[in-house]
């Protein structure tokens, strides 16, 4: 279970939690040491990083830069910038009552972190937090997902290598290593995963007090108001809906047109965006992804069919675009479904796949009205040239980030929090966030003794010292 070693989970975790009590990891320059072996990690071994994500995941040189690489440089490169200021303590004011003193709140490590990353983005979605665990100065306890073997077993190889093999270890394995993971005496533990998953961890993590943060995902979506420039308009759409073959936490799940004469618009200008990217033949694509199993792309399947079957409270959706699949292969071609139905299939999870349904409202306050009326989503975009559509979109929209003109480009940004809310997931992170979740901001407070203020409030009388308090406010 324990890659490397044959000790238990339990007996590594007391050899890490003896190396926290050092407090080697606390200075600035172990952690920034450390950032640089990280840094160190991509110029040494990215093409066989890239090698593994390929065979476990299908995913493209291309894709493997833009998706799981260069975010996770990003943050490094944001950490290695502002971990000084991170780690300055910050001073605090003093009522006069209880002055002289000096007070401050200082940053310190919380411990030992464990980190669960998932298969959607096995790298970014492992590397990403693990930064901002490094900045604060803790150990780390990393689960890779079961899904993506090469690439887990790489990473618990080198790992080492470029971080003080005495602050992290990595485990392996199913829903079996995780359970034991979340009774762990971890200080923290970031989940990234299912919403089935997700609980389930959170219910042991409870039992043993352990502070949780929990990626979810969740159905985000994308409503189109109007445009200018369609081209523009669908190959953002596509981007964000076809990278990695639809497998991402923050890519747009469904897309609502405002109109018909919109809707019919977007779904051409998508059309012609993925055959840009993919050809006529996205089989053939080496830019092209592929599902993460068999069984997830015959689900997929289920759930087209589904939709264009309908049922008692849905309508039957017709099939635009796509539909080609091979179960055994993984594939699934990107697919367009118009005339969705609100209680369709498709429309009753994330769709995790390269499936974009269609939906069509009368109006802009019934899009909003429809997307409030889901679970919080990761994320919400919107596209209009119309300035008051995107100011009322930022204030009434429920979503862990509200995006205008544009997918999934702010999930890249180190100075942008990821801030998932209700069914998504709960926890901010990202940067300076990351920094501070993985930090305790400890109190610190000295009062010197050779002017004792206090006295006046000490028994057996301290009505007076109550009055000149009382005074002073």
């Amino acid at each position: 279970m324990t890659t490397g070693a044959h000790e238990t989970l339990s007996a590594r975790m007391a050899d890490l939690r003896a190396f926290a009590a050092t407090r080697a990891t606390h200075s600035r320059s172990y952690r920034m040491d450390q950032l640089k072996g990280l840094r160190e990690l991509f110029e040494d071994y990215a093409t066989d990083l890239q090698d593994t994500l390929w065979h476990d995941i299908g995913k493209s040189t291309a894709q493997t830069n833009q998706t799981e690489f260069w975010p996770v440089k990003d943050e490094i490169a944001h950490a290695m910038l502002h971990l000084t200021d991170w780690m300055e303590p910050q001073p605090r004011s003093i009522p006069y009552a209880l002055r002289p003193g000096k007070a401050m709140v200082k940053p310190r490590p919380l411990g030992i972190v464990g980190i669960v990353g998932n298969w959607t983005h096995p790298f970014y979605t492992l590397m990403a937090p693990l930064v901002g665990a490094v900045a604060a100065g803790n150990c780390l306890v990393l689960k890779p997902s079961m899904h993506t073997p090469r690439t887990a077993k790489l990473l618990g190889k080198v790992l080492p290598e470029y971080l003080n093999p005495r602050s992290i270890i990595t485990v392996t394995g199913g829903e079996e290593t995780l359970d034991e993971l979340a009774t762990q005496p971890l200080d923290h533990l970031f989940f990234t995963g299912s919403e089935g998953l997700g609980r389930r961890v959170y219910t042991t993590a409870a039992q043993h007090l352990i502070p949780v943060t929990l990626q979810l995902g969740g159905k985000s979506p994308v409503i189109v108001v109007d445009g200018s420039d369609w081209k523009t308009i669908g190959r953002r759409i596509a981007y964000g809906k076809f990278t990695n073959a639809g497998q991402s936490m923050v890519s747009p799940d469904y897309l609502l047109a405002v109109g018909h004469d919109v809707a019919a618009k977007v779904k051409d200008a998508v059309i012609d965006a993925i055959e840009e990217f993919y050809g006529p033949t996205p089989a053939k694509s080496t830019q092209y992804g592929r599902l993460i199993t068999s069984e997830h792309t015959q689900h997929l399947v289920d759930l087209i069919q589904a939709t264009l079957k309908g049922s008692v409270d849905a309508t039957p959706a017709r099939l635009v675009y796509g539909g080609k699949y091979h179960t055994d292969a993984a594939f699934l071609a990107p697919t367009i479904l118009a005339d969705v139905h609100p209680n369709s299939a498709v429309m009753q999870e994330q769709i995790l796949g390269p499936i974009l349904p269609i939906l069509v409202v009368d109006t802009y306050e019934e899009a909003v009205e429809l997307v409030n009326a889901k679970p919080t989503a990761p994320a919400a975009y919107l596209f209009s040239e119309r300035r008051r559509i995107r100011k009322d979109f930022m204030h009434r929209i429920n979503a862990g980030a509200a995006v205008m003109n544009v997918t999934v480009i702010q999930a890249a940004l180190p100075s942008m929090p990821h801030n998932f809310t209700g069914a998504a997931g709960f926890g901010t992170w990202g940067g300076y966030e990351s920094f501070r979740l993985f930090s305790q901001y400890r109190t610190h407070f000295y009062k010197p003794t050779q002017l004792d203020t206090l006295q006046a409030a000490y028994p057996p009388d301290p009505t007076y010292g109550q009055r000149f308090i009382d005074k002073l406010r």
